[in-house]
């Protein structure tokens, strides 16, 4: 019954009431299902657990529920990105649509053997659209996309930025909450293993205690084939076979002893020049100069804490993006949405004990897993 309860208390937490169990019963090849008040929660003989309801449930109750072409769900009802005011839910082999007032509809897909799909390049392309997106975001009025993801907040909102992206990727609330500070987001990656601040806060949206790994969870990504992945500074310093993807998660260490303190998303790696492109909001990057932002030369002689020349970076990213760019002004002047570059190198990577009084270096990369999108 734990698990179904966990399920329950996590739909609660993203604002979906399925209610109490008011009953089990099994389902095919040694799959369960618990029936509640308002839907029914399905648990796949792999250990994943999805929750139908509505129409879309009449759908698959009448299609003979996993015992179906469907198979297993695959996630939550969530909005049809391809319909508007349409929901949907996804299936093994298939989805149902629905949309008011016609009755749910069920498409299941072209045959495939299960060992055929890859869930790596399933979740890049994913991870990819997020990278572009991003760079889209800088060809918009930028002061007012600023406006929107912080509201009426005056609180940082690097994190914030980086959960916007990834929701225009119909990333659920209870994934793009964990971007909102460096703190969630190392626990986030490391399964609950990996606290910086060591305060004993658990991580919003999951249910574990502090520094004991959430293993429930990265066991059902294990089954699917497709954990989280978490780079750390020490990777990093080694140097070699480097796995970043556009759209990964970057933790940036640039202020004091305690770990990181800044997030940013990567738009570009280019493993050869060990060059990694990011985009971030409430930082002090370049803007491109199709923007319409002042370029402020007076500001470009400046050598950085990592010991590269901010000239240089610009030029580096002009190379890799084919746009120009321009500095807007510092930090304290202008905080943005904007693009920037790290070398990963260990000579332009500076930690707090190198350097006490001005550091910077990257403390982790970090990737969801393909599953934290449903």
């Amino acid at each position: 019954m734990e698990k179904y309860n966990n399920k329950i208390a996590e739909l609660r937490d993203r604002g979906f009431d399925i209610g109490s169990i008011i009953g089990l019963g099994n389902q095919n090849n040694g799959g369960e299902k618990a029936v509640c008040d308002h839907g029914i929660l399905y648990a796949s003989p792999d250990g994943l657990i999805f929750e139908v309801h509505g129409n879309i449930l009449i759908k698959y109750q009448k299609l003979g529920e996993s015992y179906s072409g469907l198979g297993f769900p695959r996630s939550d009802e969530m909005d049809d990105p391809e319909l508007a005011g349409g929901k949907v839910s996804y299936f093994e082999y298939g989805k149902i649509r629905w949309s008011y007032p016609d009755e749910a509809q069920e498409e299941i897909y072209e045959h495939i053997e299960l060992d055929e799909l890859d869930p790596d390049s399933m979740l890049k392309e994913k991870l990819q659209t997020i990278a572009n997106q991003s760079m889209d975001a800088l060809r918009q009025d930028v002061d007012a996309l600023k406006r929107k993801i912080m509201g009426s907040s005056n609180e940082a909102w690097c994190g914030k930025t980086v959960g916007y992206f990834y929701r225009l990727e119909n990333t659920p609330k209870t994934t793009t909450l964990n971007f909102n500070s460096a703190h969630a987001v190392s626990r986030f990656g490391s399964y609950g293993t990996t606290d910086y601040y060591d305060t004993g806060h658990a991580l919003a949206g999951e249910r574990f205690e502090n520094g004991k790994e959430d293993s429930e969870k990265k066991e059902q990504h294990v089954q699917a084939r497709s954990t989280r992945k978490m780079i750390k500074f020490e990777d990093i310093q080694r140097g070699e076979g480097l796995d970043i993807w556009p759209g990964d998660i970057v933790l940036e260490d640039n202020k004091g002893a305690g770990g990181p303190d800044h997030i940013q998303i990567v738009y570009k790696w280019i493993p050869e020049k060990k060059l990694l492109l990011v985009i971030d909001g409430n930082g002090g990057g370049f803007a491109l100069a199709s923007s319409g932002k002042p370029h402020v030369e007076s500001h470009m002689d400046k050598i950085g804490v990592d010991g590269i020349h901010r000239r240089d970076k610009k030029t580096w990213i002009e190379e890799e993006i084919g746009e120009s760019l321009v500095f807007p002004g510092n930090v304290g002047e202008d905080t943005r949405i904007g693009i920037t570059c790290h070398v990963l190198k260990p000579e332009h990577q500076i930690s707090h004990a190198d350097n006490p009084k001005e550091h910077k270096r990257i403390w982790a990369v970090v990737r969801p897993s393909l599953l934290d999108f449903y």
